[in-house]
């Protein structure tokens, strides 16, 4: 029997092969679809589209606290992880030459649920020592999953619905109305490094990140997939071989990437992928549960906690589908 599915996700290097339709999983028929967030976001959480799709780590733990409203259980495939320094920027009026000084600030940050922002407002909390209580943070739009931020942050209300007003909040902070900003798109950190009026608050965010890496031994997951309850309630066996493919996926990724002639239009591609290597060794994408990824899950579980997004207490194994947690 083959089973019809929808799938949307990004069509990163390592989702390629899947997207495009070279990795098959087995007994299923998958429809694929790539949207960017924060849209592809919306639609699976609140317009109830795709059986499976590629969510932000922040809001899919978010949403573990009211499963009714969000019957979806993720499989332990980390589809985007990205370390996220060099995306903290400060206008070049502000008085800021380190992330303690973000203290009496402002912040404009996408929402409160981004996996970037908690990633980001843990490690300089926990490795600078700011007070994000000593800071205001002035969010685009609201948050994807309904969440009772804390009193003691100080949060503005969003200035939009979440549908627009995105260029509006980074002529803002170009403009000196927010002193730093936390962003993750390629549009703002382009600006950014094009501008005189905005600088990165990490002068050498490359360094900073392989010495937080080195120190805690964390790639930070951005993204996992969520599948919906009631295919996993009809077809159990979906969620392993959704999983299987995904790794293929990633292998086949992997395994291109390791050459060097040119697939990619960046120079020193083939340098720069030995370079990481040698900083963080052959094993930051391992799927499932492994000594790695339980302790980046556990971080981040402990980060979203203090940010007030985890409404009851969480272990990773409570994050997944049961049939998903063995690594491969």
């Amino acid at each position: 029997m083959t089973v019809e599915l929808t799938l949307s996700a990004y069509h990163a290097d390592i989702t390629k092969p899947l997207i495009d339709g070279e990795v098959q999983p087995d007994g299923i028929n998958l429809t694929t679809e790539s949207v960017f967030p924060p849209e592809r976001f919306q639609r699976f959480f609140e317009a109830g589209e795709y059986d499976a799709c590629e969510v932000s780590l922040a809001s899919y733990v978010a949403s573990r606290s009211d499963p009714e409203r969000y019957p979806f259980t993720a499989i332990p495939v980390f589809t985007e992880k990205k370390f996220r320094h060099s995306f903290l920027y400060k206008h070049a009026d502000a008085d800021i030459e380190e992330p303690a000084d973000l203290e009496g600030k402002t912040v404009a940050i996408e929402s409160w649920d981004t996996a970037i922002g908690v990633w980001l407002r843990g490690i300089i909390r926990e490795q600078y020592g700011l007070d994000l209580e000593a800071v205001t943070w002035k969010p685009r739009k609201p948050t994807d999953v309904p969440v009772e931020i804390p009193e003691r942050f100080d949060v503005d209300a969003p200035i939009s619905d979440g549908t627009g007003d995105l260029e509006r909040h980074r002529e803002r902070f170009f403009a000196g109305e927010f002193d730093a900003a936390i962003d993750p798109a390629g549009p703002m950190f382009n600006a950014v490094m094009e501008s005189d009026d905005a600088e990165l608050v990490f002068d050498d965010p490359i360094e900073a990140e392989k010495a937080y890496f080195r120190q805690e031994g964390i790639h930070p997951p951005m993204h996992v997939v969520a599948i919906r309850d009631e295919v996993l309630a009809a077809h159990p066996w979906v969620a392993e071989e959704l999983f299987d493919a995904f790794c293929e996926s990633r292998d086949r990724c992997l395994e291109w990437n390791r050459s060097p002639s040119s697939h990619v239009s960046l120079p020193w591609f083939h340098l720069h992928r030995h370079e990481a290597r040698e900083v963080l060794g052959d094993n930051i994408w391992e799927y499932g549960l492994t000594e790695q990824t339980r302790r980046e899950l556990e971080t981040f579980i402990e980060y979203a906690d203090n940010q007030g997004l985890v409404g009851s207490p969480l272990d990773p194994e409570d994050l997944f589908v049961d049939a998903t947690l063995d690594p491969r």
